[in-house]
């Protein structure tokens, strides 16, 4: 497997997220990705044969080569899952999964692996795809991950027996078909959801999705990203019924000044669209993010609430600030015009004159934030300023949709799960742990939250706030 698959954007959005971790330029950065991985796993190991598929799914969307059972001229790590012994001399990277947590590092126990709920084998490899980049390019990442890790079960926080479980989502929406919801999907076809999910996005695939939109190939560019997710999804979804929605959500023919949007999974890629969101009223949100490849962030409430919205958690501040302007200054375009967030008739003009090789036509409605990725991947822009508009690892985003499906699952699903939080930060370098999921009340001054005709509204949908009520 290799990553000829992908085109030279997706490629290049790969090197300029590693360019901006290591802080080096996009030609050292991309040398540096042209290595290799064997995975070395016993195929009649079913938990280890499935850890082994996950992981070479993801690599192959980042670095050049992944085989399994031999070894290539660029293989730099071999990884051994389960019982097994090294068939190199390379370093090598072991992977021992038991009943209740999976060990990653270099002396786990070697012996066959536990039989595990499905979805954790795709957890495991989110980690294990980062601890392969660890291993290859050591503190030149500026992450302090200690190896080995200890991925402990029991502080995900859900009841096992959730996991086996129907999981009834009603008539729920997903905003965003991109990273983080072709993650969700990726992980939730290994759960039985039931009901109906609208998948609303109103971009096409573009050849610099494909290093991390994991439904997603070259026959898919140019076609509506929510038909092709729910189109490559379905087959995966029996009692999952996915409707495409090809609108952007508050544009949505269903919308009404009724409770329209009783469940919301939140999906979308800026801070400024979740605040949008926010604004349509949502009864309840189940939301996952990423910052680059460095943090996961989950976000669950349900209205009425005295805890955080998304306005809460998404508040404008100076990152948000200073990569509006830079957009800005890049495309000709003024401030405003970045925080309107789709692009004019009239800024699509002023873009095709500033940026070389782009048609005005082409350009209108398309979201700015979407066009900068696109034309970073393929080096019309050449600086890597604005850390949040470089696209993450596929392992990073598959990792967010992962724990956005844990979250649904403990939320709407059976057993005796842990409740008594909304907002969780996860990293990809290091186990996740209970005890930093918190409860975070509403930010002081939110534009949601502390406007007194909003609540009034949000009260009339979704009841009035009782006298003690939990997030």
């Amino acid at each position: 497997m290799s990553t000829d698959s992908l085109t030279a954007e997706a490629r290049r959005e790969n090197a300029a997220m590693l360019a901006a971790a290591l802080g080096t330029d996009l030609e050292s950065a991309s040398e540096a990705l042209q290595f290799g991985v064997m995975i070395t796993f016993d195929p009649a190991d079913a938990t280890a044969a499935a850890v082994a598929d996950d992981l070479a799914a993801l690599l192959v969307r980042t670095i050049a080569t992944v085989t399994f059972g031999h070894a290539e001229p660029n293989t730099a790590l071999e990884v051994l899952i389960g019982r097994v012994d090294a068939k190199t001399s390379l370093p090598s990277l072991l992977v021992h999964v038991g009943s209740d947590a999976a060990v990653i590092g270099n002396d786990p126990e070697q012996q066959r692996c536990a039989d595990i709920p499905r979805i954790l084998c795709l957890l495991i490899a989110c980690y294990t795809a980062a601890a392969t980049m660890r291993a290859v390019f050591g503190a030149r990442l500026p992450f302090e991950a200690v190896l080995p890790q200890r991925i402990s079960f029991d502080q995900l926080g859900i009841d096992p027996e959730a996991f086996d479980a129907s999981v009834a989502l009603g008539q729920a929406y997903l905003a965003g078909a991109g990273a983080i919801g072709n993650g969700f999907l990726w992980a939730a076809r290994h759960l039985n959801f039931t009901g109906i999910l609208h998948i609303v996005d109103d971009d096409d695939v573009s050849p610099g999705n494909l290093n991390r939109q994991i439904w997603f190939g070259k026959d898919d560019i140019g076609l509506s990203k929510a038909e092709c997710l729910a189109r490559l999804a379905q087959g995966e979804f029996p009692g999952l019924k996915l409707t495409p929605r090809s609108y952007r959500l508050q544009d949505l023919p269903e919308k009404s000044d009724g409770p329209w949007l009783p469940r919301l999974l939140v999906a979308v890629d800026s801070r400024r669209a979740r605040r949008k969101i926010q604004m349509e009223f949502p009864g309840e949100v189940f939301d996952a993010s990423t910052t680059d490849i460095r943090e996961v962030v989950v976000h669950h409430h349900r209205q009425p609430t005295r805890g955080a919205c998304l306005s809460c958690i998404y508040e404008a501040d100076q990152e948000e600030f200073t990569r509006e302007h830079h957009i800005a200054e890049h495309f000709g375009v003024s401030v405003d015009d970045v925080k309107s967030e789709r692009i004019s008739p009239s800024a699509a003009h002023q873009i095709a004159a500033k940026v070389h090789g782009v048609e005005a036509s082409a350009l209108i409605g398309i979201a700015y934030d979407t066009l900068f990725k696109q034309l970073c991947g393929e080096g019309t822009l050449q600086t890597l300023e604005g850390r949040r508009v470089v696209a993450p690892f596929a392992f990073v985003s598959v990792l967010a949709g992962t724990l956005l499906a844990l979250e649904v699952l403990r939320r709407a699903g059976s057993g005796r799960n842990s409740l008594d939080f909304n907002y969780w930060r996860v990293s990809p370098w290091h186990p996740p742990l209970g005890r930093r999921r918190i409860l975070r009340p509403p930010q002081t001054g939110c534009e949601f939250c502390s406007n007194p005709v909003l609540s009034s509204v949000n009260a009339a949908l979704w009841g009035a706030l009782p006298a003690a009520t939990s997030a």
